[in-house]
Order: C-alpha cells, then sequence, then structure tokens
C-alpha cells in the first residue's frame, strides 16, 4: 500500500514542480538499486520451483495493463492448469471472477504460494505484479509500458514515479506498450467487451445517459475517457487512490443532484462493492487487452512458454 500512497503524494506535488522530493527519490532508488545487486550475485535466496513461471510487471506505480495482460496469458492456456499469483486483492479478485477455472492465490510471499500452487497440480504460475518480487525464479519476464511516459517522469517515487531502473529491462523476455511504440515490443491496446450491471445483466450502451463516475484506480484519466468515448455523460465523479476504500453511499446523493441515473466504475471496483444497494444502478465496464502490433511475437512468446511447460511435465517424470 505505501507506494500507492506516494503516488497520490507525488501526483499532487509533482505538478507544483515539488523538487524537495529528490532525497526521498534518491532513498527509494538506492534500495531498489541494493536489492537487485544483491539477487543479481546471488547473495539473496531465488527459490525456484518445478513448473513453469510468467511474471507480468512493470517499471512504475500506476496502471499500465498488467492484471488485464495476465487475463490475456491465463485465457490463452486455459486448457493447461494454470495458477495466479497475486499481492492485491483487489486484481485477484478480478480475476478469480473473469477466470473461474484458474486457481488464485493471495499473498505476499509469491515463492511460498508457488510451491503450494505446484503442490497443488499447477503447470504454470502467472505471477501478477511480479518484475520486483524477485525471490520467485521466473522463466519469462513480461513488462508492460505506458508509451507515453513510459520511464515515469524519469525519477523514483516520489518524485516519479519509477519502482525499478530502466536498465532493468534488459533481462525482460518482451514488452507490451500501450499508447506508444517500442523497438521489438508488442503494441496493446484495452478494448471494451461488455458493459455490465452488478447482478451481471448486460447493458446495451451508456450513450446519452448522465452518470456518476467513481473509481479508485492510479490512473483514472484513461477510464473516464474511455467512457466518454462510449456516448456516456459524466455529472459527477469522485477519484480515490488505487486500493483505497469504496463507498459510493454518500456520493449517490451528490450524482442525484446532479441528475445522473446510473453509476459507473472499473471492473477492479466492481468486485469490492458488488454486495452494495444503491437506489442508482452500478455499471462498470468490462474489458479485455487486444494485440495491435506484434502478433508474430506474441505467438513466438507463447510457443515458448508451451514447450516451458512441456519441458517441466517431461522432467517431472
Amino acid at each position: 500500500m505505501l507506494q500507492f500512497k506516494l503516488l497520490r503524494l507525488g501526483q499532487r506535488l509533482i505538478e507544483r514542480g515539488a523538487w524537495f522530493l529528490a532525497p526521498f527519490s534518491f532513498l527509494w532508488g538506492a534500495v531498489s538499486f541494493c536489492k537487485n545487486f544483491l539477487y543479481d550475485r546471488r547473495w539473496l535466496k531465488i527459490h525456484k520451483v518445478d513448473c513453469a513461471v510468467v511474471s507480468v510487471g512493470n517499471l512504475v506505480a500506476g496502471g499500465t495493463g498488467k492484471t488485464p495482460l495476465v487475463h490475456l496469458l491465463a485465457k490463452r492456456f486455459s486448457k493447461r492448469k494454470v495458477a495466479i499469483l497475486s499481492r492485491m486483492k483487489d486484481e485477484a479478485l478480478l480475476l478469480q471472477r473473469r477466470l473461474p477455472r484458474a486457481k488464485v492465490y493471495i499473498g505476499r510471499d509469491r515463492a511460498a504460494l508457488a510451491k503450494q500452487a505446484v503442490l497443488e497440480g499447477a503447470e504454470l504460475l502467472l505471477l501478477d505484479d511480479g518484475f520486483q518480487h524477485r525471490r520467485l525464479h521466473r522463466d519469462f519476464d513480461l513488462v508492460a509500458l505506458d508509451g507515453r511516459d513510459p520511464f515515469g517522469k524519469g525519477h523514483f517515487l516520489p518524485w516519479g514515479f519509477l519502482r525499478d531502473s530502466p536498465e532493468r529491462l534488459k533481462s525482460a523476455h518482451s514488452l507490451f506498450v500501450q499508447e506508444g511504440s517500442f523497438e521489438k515490443a508488442i503494441q496493446i491496446a484495452p478494448k471494451v467487451i461488455r458493459i455490465l450491471d452488478l447482478e451481471g445483466n448486460e447493458i446495451p450502451s451508456i450513450k446519452g445517459v448522465k452518470l456518476g463516475l467513481f473509481c479508485g484506480i492510479a490512473k483514472p484519466e484513461k477510464f473516464k475517457k474511455t467512457v466518454r468515448d462510449l456516448g456516456g455523460e459524466v455529472v459527477e465523479e469522485l477519484l480515490l487512490a488505487d486500493h483505497e476504500p469504496l463507498d459510493p453511499t454518500a456520493f449517490v446523493s451528490r450524482c442525484l443532484k446532479k441528475g445522473a441515473s446510473a453509476l459507473i466504475i472499473t471492473e477492479k471496483d466492481a468486485v469490492k462493492i458488488k454486495d452494495v444497494k444503491t437506489c442508482l444502478p452500478i455499471y462498470f465496464l468490462e474489458i479485455e487487452i487486444e494485440i495491435l502490433f506484434g502478433g508474430d511475437l506474441w505467438e513466438k512468446l507463447v510457443e515458448k512458454i508451451d514447450r516451458k511447460i512441456d519441458n517441466y511435465a517431461t522432467y517431472a517424470r
């Protein structure tokens, strides 16, 4: 949770040119460098399991499409026994809702979760937000980037948004970029699949509908743009920090005064308030990742992961 609080603080202060955050940013970078130095030289133990492990992560704090990318991988390997390891409950609940056949494990110690998943028959482990989690060996490191600002203003938290050094991209097996292009990267984009209410009923359209928008995500601007692109008319909004608790009850009265006929939230927020009852219906967007360019690189990656899964199975016999 610390990085999300720093992200929110940093967003506010960076806008004001808060150079005094530089020493704290330097400290974050120094700790990150030392940690990676120790792991690179195997002075800190890296745990390995007898199963293919794919890590999906990023360099910066904030939304870059990590969790939708995990969902894309899990769907592609749906015929395998897939287990997802997640540190944050919100993402885990979302993935469990969308992927009922996959097992989702939640906890800070992903190495221990990985061992448990393998004992329970997993063939492929997907490590959600795993680029900085060096304790668990991975066969593939996939990194998601925001092409508009891939290096988080060029500074570590809290002066910028970097969680890790850009130099570490050299260790990544594949890069996935939204809204930009990188050499030898797979370009991806979010795509709205359906609009649903909390009961799971599909909503045909929100075009012309007056909406109260609220969310607790790192980059709400993208969500607001998507809603407006779908024709929704946002008359009131409540923007909270990533993973901040949501309570739409008080927000509803504000929306009613503005003439809203429904509330709209992200899917990640929807799983947190699925049992909430309000006098306004609550809609959410079901979003998946689509590959725009680099389909050949994606297929090659899938083939490599498939072979790795088979190699582990052969070794286990």
